[in-house]
């Protein structure tokens, strides 16, 4: 059931993106993307037991409190919808979905969307009192690519008609909001393990021996490496390559591996005196060869090249690239330092292009056509 839904959900997302930029006002947007959206879930705009219009809750003739749209459940009202001309959504929206939310205590969903992006709510820190922040955001426009985020999948899987529990949606959104928490904790300390993570890690490992400041000193790269050798392994699995064990991870430290008999060997890239590889430009490269693998598709032919995958880094800019440098560049990088976190050069077959972004995601499309272009003319 989530492919078949997961289709229907891209689909409905890239109607969503054509149909966008004729949404000129909140009422266009409502009709040409809201509204669908509802049906996309199982809700039939038409039944005025199931979606209500301008619903309204008062604490008094003078103070009123409305959203867009009241979803109701055997005629009460159990989601609440406030939505804005697309691209006119910003934090300050959030108001008027709040007073609502707070003075209709059968709401336990909120809903803020501008008919491409849909913030969702709930009430996790105090019963009837919506939460500042969302607990899962379904991007149409990323969805419309094919980057399908999953936390966002499941938050819309468990929103349909005849799924949907009131009761339990805020704690499902806890479970989200800890399993994120848990995750970023995870990335943070697996890219550069501390002394304390170090430690757990050779006790649970049952490693040998006198926990000296220097053996744990030691240690730490080999739990960093155990962490990337731990990455591949799940990435295999989940697209069906559990058992090759040729497809394996090349470390960024690592000396290059030479290539197969029949092919050029290929040079070891120069490293430049003086300059220091920084976590943000290992973060990059480990999504990069964490990312890959999804993006190409079980393409056997392309996975035996994703072993091929360099980087160097020079005083200026932090270059990753398929085979050779100068003719195999993927895109080079450097840190944003006003605005964009990450700013890429790609060369793709369409020529050079740059994406501004605070989120790694947002260069899958490039990276998959640079990389894909390179393979073609590389071998």
């Amino acid at each position: 059931m989530s492919n078949e839904f997961r289709s229907r959900f891209v689909s409905h997302a890239q109607l969503a993106v054509e149909r966008a930029g004729r949404a000129q006002t909140e009422a266009a947007t409502n009709q040409y993307l809201v509204l669908p959206f509802f049906q996309l879930l199982g809700y039939d705009p038409l039944d005025p037991d199931e979606v209500v219009p301008e619903a309204h809750a008062s604490f008094s003739d003078k103070f009123k409190n409305r959203v867009d749209f009241a979803i109701c459940q055997d005629k009460t009202p159990v989601i609440a919808v406030e939505s804005k001309k697309v691209g006119a959504l910003v934090e300050a929206n959030r108001g008027e979905l709040k007073g609502y939310f707070n003075a209709v205590p059968s709401v336990k969903l909120g809903i803020l969307t501008d008919g491409l992006t849909f913030q969702l709510f709930t009430d996790t820190s105090a019963e009837n009192m919506m939460d500042d922040e969302p607990f899962a955001v379904v991007d149409l426009t990323e969805a419309a690519q094919g980057q399908v985020d999953a936390n966002a999948l499941d938050a819309l899987m468990r929103l349909r008609k005849g799924t949907f529990d009131p009761a339990n949606v805020g704690a499902d959104a806890r479970r989200k909001m800890h399993v994120a928490a848990y995750a970023d904790a995870l990335q943070r300390v697996l890219a550069n393990p501390d002394e304390r993570f170090v430690r757990v890690m050779m006790d649970i490992a049952s490693i040998e021996g006198r926990r000296t400041s220097r053996m744990v000193e030691e240690h730490a790269p080999l739990v960093r490496e155990a962490a990337d050798t731990m990455l591949d392994r799940k990435i295999l699995e989940r697209v069906g390559f559990a058992d090759r064990s040729d497809l394996v991870r090349i470390p960024a430290e690592s000396p290059a591996v030479p290539a197969p008999a029949e092919a050029t060997p290929e040079p070891a890239a120069p490293v430049e005196s003086g300059v220091v590889t920084t976590e943000t430009e290992r973060q990059v490269l480990e999504y990069v060869r964490a990312r890959l693998p999804f993006l190409i598709e079980r393409e056997e032919e392309l996975y035996q090249k994703l072993s091929h995958i360099r980087s160097v880094d020079h005083k200026t800019v932090f270059c990753v690239f398929y085979r050779q440098e100068r003719k195999g560049k993927l895109f080079n990088f450097t840190e944003g330092t006003r605005g964009a976190r990450f700013r890429f050069e790609f060369v793709t077959p369409e020529g050079a292009g740059w994406v501004n972004t605070d989120t790694l995601s947002d260069i899958d499309a490039p990276l998959l056509a640079a990389f894909t272009a390179r393979v073609q003319e590389l071998g």
